[in-house]
């Protein structure tokens, strides 16, 4: 019998501290939402109204590159992984890049 006290004691310790976390969590996110809402409602309208999400770039002018890039040719997308870091070309050149840096081992599903 002593058991099964102590065993409802702990399931009423449980129930009451995720009641509680609960509580807590809602006056934290309630104190977000009161303070920084409108911070982060305008950042997310923002972000949706930028031209980068506007328009999207297609597969051809993706791959497409500049004229200029001279890249050697490794054929292995490690070695190019690690050739486009060490060169610090910007992120909107990099499948272009890769096309360049694989070779006719170039696959579009890398």
């Amino acid at each position: 019998m002593g058991l099964a006290i102590q065993n409802e004691g702990v399931t009423t310790v449980k129930v009451l501290a995720i009641f509680g976390l609960c509580m807590i969590s809602a006056a934290i996110g309630a104190g977000i939402d009161h303070y920084y809402g409108p911070t982060i409602q305008q950042g997310l309208v923002e972000l949706i109204e930028s031209p980068r999400l506007q328009n999207p770039v297609s597969l051809k002018a993706a791959v497409a590159g500049t004229p200029s890039m001279n890249v050697e040719v490794l054929g292995s997308r490690v070695a190019c992984d690690v050739r486009y870091q060490e060169l610090k070309i910007p992120p909107s050149e990099y499948q272009a890049f890769k096309r360049k840096c694989m070779g006719d081992k170039y696959s579009d599903n890398d």
